[in-house]
């Protein structure tokens, strides 16, 4: 991250999109959840494709207080995080780069439906067409539901969430898959020793996940890799055992993958999509998840789901089947060809075709 990102890309991209991606949140690497992640890499691939993109967003809760403004390279995408004249500095940036489409997406936490409209409005002035990528439900549609008239499209992250956006929106949604980059991921097989639970909270199934480690699985190593959601921050305590690792969560995966032998997903509520699972199919590991929510489609038939998923039994007796040598060989094979199905350039490609389209 180095640079002054305004010192650059001030002209047009060479498809003649200029993509301002301005969201009430956060940028890549000040947060690494799997939401961040994916609006990262896509934004990379859109500047690959020769869109002029630049990132404007908020400070993270975690920076140094004196900083109003950061400004700084992730992997060449530009950005500028502003932490209390966000609407300030985004009328200044669109009347310096003279967008022609916004998109926008998940907002932080704390955020609220005003923060939301004074930003679409300040869209509005511009007469700029706006695209919102919703990756959860909860956090992004109350905010919206004020402008959501205003929007000239919605995209998501599955068809599961897109049935559900229409259910209560009323309106047709575009499906893009946050699919992983799989370059920076590691393509070895892995053989290591740990069962991997990510984002230990208790609607991720924290409760299931406790069970096993210190009752079915004593015996057994377990990692859990820490999400954005801070569970001991809420008062929820974490486990302690001889048998488990806590880890830091990382843009680096792939360490955590070489280390990995199944990663189980345990969700206790309808997830939108899962990219783990597809982050996991193609380190050659199996997965063990909830059948519920957009993880029908992340998982789909290369993994195993688990039909009575607030049942311990079905886990346990899931991963005592991963053990078995023959077991364990169908559901890499079953994984690799699943995810086949996905590609990150692909679900680009029809971004591109959305934004050129309402940019019309």
């Amino acid at each position: 991250m180095v640079g002054n990102p305004q010192a650059t890309h001030n002209t047009m991209g060479r498809n003649g999109l200029r993509v301002l991606i301005a969201h009430h949140r956060w940028w890549f690497p000040t947060a690494v959840s799997g939401a961040d992640i994916a609006n990262h890499e896509i934004a990379c691939k859109l500047m690959e494709r020769g869109l002029a993109v630049r990132v404007q967003g908020i400070t993270p809760p975690d920076l140094n207080r004196r900083t109003e403004q950061l400004d700084y390279y992730a992997e060449g995408v530009p950005v500028c995080l502003v932490r209390s004249k966000f609407i300030q500095k985004l009328r200044a940036d669109i009347e310096e780069h003279k967008p022609n489409v916004v998109l926008t997406s998940c907002p932080e936490p704390n955020c609220g439906s005003d923060d939301i409209t004074r930003m679409v409005e300040t869209f509005a002035r511009f007469d700029l067409p706006v695209v919102l990528y919703v990756h959860d439900i909860e956090g992004t549609l109350p905010l919206f539901e004020a402008v959501k008239d205003q929007l000239a499209q919605v995209v998501t992250n599955s068809h599961f969430m897109a049935k559900k956006i229409g259910e209560i929106w009323h309106r047709d949604c575009e499906v893009i898959y946050p699919v992983p980059n799989w370059a920076p991921i590691d393509a070895r097989s892995s053989d290591g020793p740990f069962i991997t639970f990510f984002n230990p909270a208790p609607h991720k199934g924290l409760g299931i996940a406790h069970t096993l480690v210190t009752s079915r699985f004593k015996d057994r190593p377990f990692l859990f890799v820490e999400g954005f959601f801070d569970p001991e921050a809420h008062g929820i305590s974490l486990i302690r055992s001889g048998n488990l690792v806590h880890a830091r969560r990382s843009p680096d995966v792939a360490s955590i993958y070489v280390m990995t032998r199944c990663v189980i997903i345990p969700s206790q509520w309808e997830e939108p999509f899962g990219r783990v699972a597809l982050e996991a199919m193609f380190n050659k590991i199996p997965v063990i998840a909830s059948k519920t929510g957009g993880l029908l489609e992340s998982v789909g038939e290369g993994g195993v789901l688990i039909e009575d998923f607030s049942d311990i039994d079905p886990w346990a007796n899931a991963i005592e089947r991963v053990d078995i040598p023959d077991e364990r060989r169908r559901l890499i094979e079953a994984g690799r060809c699943h995810v086949r199905k996905f590609s990150l350039e692909k679900e680009v490609d029809k971004l591109v075709q959305i934004l050129s389209r309402v940019a019309a």
